[in-house]
């Protein structure tokens, strides 16, 4: 199982890479839109199915590998996905400079070390009371999202990103502590589940309507940088997520060195 959560880490890490770029390619050929109606017209756009239909194939590598790893480890693993988009661009022929392929290096370099220290175990069990308030906090997500909603242009983006990024966080913390629960017909009610699903449509409608209102660069740094920070923070906290033994200083410097590689990158989001 412990193999399976590492492959799975970085199946989703090259599945969110890929398709985000679609998603982008899809959402700017509509012009700019608002509301449902265009959510609706966004998600009939051919690349944005696709890159949907990637982010998929990226969602459940994450779920698998949140059952054995630590949301430290897994959401940078994840961010790491602009490095699978850096390495795309050059491969079509953009000129990386030096300065990107350093970055490239440090972001390899700081995951390969968060790899090696990071403890692997089952998420500490969370109660129930904190499992409701974990559906509770939806409302978060969706009051950012319509104060976004209210607003236009380049701040309208940055806070329907946020958005997007708060409510995938959302997911990442029920994925993380759904691996404590028993998996039976009756997970289909549980709080946990209803989680996941809940935030991760709410997080896929603002982010496309995030990438209608502003640059890919902006929107995916925005939403990177909480999707990474704060569930790695509460993951600490809630669950038990850890280091190794005498590891700890490694580990930060690996952290840092993942998100300084995924800031210089994000501009390949484009």
């Amino acid at each position: 199982m412990l193999a399976l959560s590492w492959v799975a880490a970085f199946v989703a890490c090259v599945g969110y890479g890929l398709g985000s770029v679609l998603q982008s390619v899809g959402a700017n050929s509509t012009g700019e839109v608002s509301g449902l109606g265009g959510v609706g017209r966004i998600l009939r756009q051919l690349p944005y199915l696709v890159g949907l239909g990637l982010d998929g194939v990226g969602f459940v590598g994450n779920v698998v590998a949140l059952q054995r790893l630590p949301l430290f480890l897994v959401q940078s693993i994840l961010v790491g996905s602009v490095g699978v988009t850096a390495l795309v661009a050059a491969l079509r022929g953009q000129r990386l400079d030096w300065r990107d392929w350093a970055s490239l290096g440090g972001l390899a370099a700081g995951l390969v070390l968060l790899c090696v220290t990071a403890d692997p175990a089952p998420a500490a069990p969370l109660l129930p009371p904190g499992q409701w308030l974990l559906l509770a906090a939806t409302v978060v997500p969706v009051a950012v999202g319509l104060v976004g909603l209210r607003l236009r242009g380049k701040t309208a983006a940055v806070v329907l990103a946020a958005a997007a990024g708060l409510a995938w966080t959302g997911v990442a913390l029920a994925s993380r502590a759904f691996s404590a629960e028993h998996l039976s017909w009756s997970a289909l009610a549980h709080p946990l589940v209803w989680t996941v699903v809940v935030q991760g449509v709410l997080g896929t409608i603002f982010f496309a309507l995030a990438l209608q209102r502003g640059d890919v660069t902006t929107v995916t740094a925005v939403t990177f940088m909480l999707e990474l920070l704060v569930p790695s923070l509460l993951g600490v906290v809630l669950f038990g997520d850890g280091v190794l033994p005498g590891q700890l200083p490694l580990a930060g410097l690996g952290f840092v060195l993942a998100v300084a590689g995924t800031v210089s990158l994000v501009r390949f989001a484009e």
